[in-house]
This record gives structure tokens, sequence and C-alpha cells, in this order.
């Protein structure tokens, strides 16, 4: 019976994928795609006859963004809604109503959904000159890109970004509040340009070159203290990293934040966010110990003069001081340096 339920899942999501695209950004999905939203939407239905219904609504938005359909972006609105996140509900249901203004089932829920949103929250209309990906709060709004999409938040002071391909990007502040909207336009910057060599520096390099054969050749490169202070920050994002992993397992738990929305206690929306906060947390510093470590191991492999005395003694000097924990990192936190990251909207 499963294998009948994802085949008939696999036909579903092939049969509403092309309805989508138009709509939308036209990619089509491949054949990969297709049976991991397959899977996802099989996932979603469990989760959702079981009352998991954050859950359910992760799945069946994993399974819209692999292959656009409108039954997987019904369900997801439904879930959100049962678990009391108006927000979700609501920029799904003005997404549904943009890309499938004529399915029965969306037309059933979305408006109403809609409407109470624009009563207790803040509607924000996005626009971009040239298709675009969208985040809020660092959640990334749903579906493809586009041109222009609604995205519903709380009161508060949000920071939008939009991404286009090269990574380019724009970012404006909305301060949002309770039954209003307000429109934020974006227009795509201009691809980097890349430097051009300035005429004759080949011919004087070349020169350079020539007069200096025969004699002594001065090496070049950073001094290894570079490489160690380097795997010292590492190794320090590293421990921190670890911390905050354990933290968001623990703090409040899935477990707990399941139990008090099974329940409806007050609290779910709070622990839910709560959670959801720090895994962030946790992914913008396993992005910031990885690229630390890169940048690392690309100065010591290329960069680094390892040749010299003057080398030896540094690595030396350097070395000591990592073995005294004496390093000093050239971030802090709350010193104005910014990480970006994203999350599903």
């Amino acid at each position: 019976m499963k294998g009948l339920a994802s085949v008939a899942s696999v036909a579903l999501v092939l049969h509403f994928a092309g309805q989508a695209l138009a709509a939308e950004e036209v990619v089509e999905p491949t054949p990969a795609q297709v049976r991991s939203a397959a899977e996802a939407f099989d996932r979603g239905r469990e989760a959702y006859k079981a009352e998991e219904y954050m859950e359910a609504a992760e799945q069946f938005e994993s399974a819209d963004a692999n292959a656009p359909s409108a039954p997987a972006l019904e369900l997801a609105i439904r879930a959100r809604d049962k678990a009391g996140q108006l927000d979700r509900a609501a920029t799904l249901a003005a997404l549904a109503l943009a890309r499938h203004p004529d399915d029965p089932g969306l037309q059933k829920i979305a408006p109403g959904i809609v409407q109470r949103a624009k009563a207790e929250l803040y509607e924000v209309d996005l626009k971009c000159d040239e298709p675009c990906d969208v985040t809020v709060a660092g959640k990334l709004a749903p579906g493809r890109r586009a041109t222009e999409r609604t995205v519903f938040v709380g009161p508060g002071v949000y920071a939008v970004l939009a991404g286009w391909s090269g990574d380019r990007s724009a970012s404006k502040q909305v301060e949002a509040t309770r039954g209003e909207s307000g429109t934020l336009e974006f227009s795509t910057p201009a691809m980097p340009t890349a430097r051009v060599a300035e005429p004759g520096a080949a011919g004087a390099a070349s020169t350079n070159k020539n007069a200096d054969q025969g004699s002594p050749q001065k090496t070049s490169g950073l001094s290894p203290a570079v490489f160690f202070v380097g795997v010292g920050l590492t190794a320090v994002s590293g421990i921190v990293t670890v911390w905050s992993g354990l933290d968001t397992r623990n703090n409040p738990g899935p477990g707990t934040v399941r139990d008090a929305c099974q329940a409806q206690a007050s609290d779910c929306n709070s622990l839910y966010q709560q959670g959801v906060d720090k895994q962030h947390r946790t992914n913008i510093l396993i992005g910031v110990t990885a690229g630390v470590g890169l940048a690392t191991g690309v100065l010591g492999a290329f960069f680094t003069n390892w040749g010299s005395k003057k080398a030896e003694v540094a690595s030396r000097s350097a070395a000591r001081t990592h073995d005294g924990l004496h390093i000093e990192p050239w971030w802090a936190v709350g010193s104005g340096a910014s990480v970006g990251a994203l999350g599903r909207f």
C-alpha cells in the first residue's frame, strides 16, 4: 500500500507541477526533484494525520519547493493554520492565489486566511525589476524567483534582502505595524566587472624577470604566524558551534515544543520560534567555522612563506603563542560584523 501511495503522489505532483510553472520562473523539475517532492508529500500526509502540523507543513513546503503543485501548497497552508502560524499560512495563501487563481481547493481556504492576516498582521508587497529571491529576517519567502510576491509578518522591525544570480543582493528595512501594509521595491545591481590588466604590464613584468635572472630571488608571502592564528580562530569557532548545537537540541528541545503544541499550550509558538532561531544561529556558526577553516587552508597552501629562516622563527613564535591560547580574533559578537543565512520561511 505504501508503494501505491508513493506512485499516486508522483502522479499528483507531475500533474500539477506544469500548471504551477506557468505562473512563476519556468524551471522544469528534474525526475529526482519530482521523486523528492512525492516522498516529502507522503511524509507530510502522515504527519498531518498524526496532528503534527508543524512537521507536516515543513514536508508539504519541501514538496512544493521541489515540484510546485496546488495540493502540496493547500496542505501546507492548512497545516500552518492549524499550528497557529498565521503569518506563514497567509504568506503561502497569497502565493497560492497568485499562482493558482482557478484552483477550487485553494479558493476555499486562501482568501479567508489572507483577510484574517490583513487585520492582524502587516502585509509587505515586494517588487523586483527582475525575478529575485527574498528573505525576511533571514527566512526565505516560499515560491520560486519572481518579480512580485506578498509576505505577512507580525509587528516589529525586519531586514528584507533580495537576491539575484552572481551573488548580487540589495537590503532594505521595514517597520511592521498591525493591520497595515507597505511596499518595498528592489532594483537589480549591476554584475561586478573584472579588473583589466593595464597595457604594458606583462612586458614590464617580463623585463624585470630577465633583469633579475642570475641574482638571488627574494622570497615573498605571509608569515606562518597568520596561518596559526587562523588555526586558532577555527578551533575557537568550532567550540562555539558545538555549544550552539547542543543548546539548540536541549533548550527547549523538539520534545518540549511538540508536547506544548499538542497540548495547545499558550507558549507553543514562542517555544517553536525559539528553537528555529537557535537553529539559524547554529547554521550561521557552522558557515563561519567552515569559512575560516577554508581561508586558513588556502593561506597555508598558497600564500604562506615557509622557506626562509625568518619564517621558521615566526612559525615557532606563533606556535608558542597558540599553545598559550594568546589569540585575538578579528571579529567579536556585537562588533558590527554581520553574517547572513537562509532558512525556510
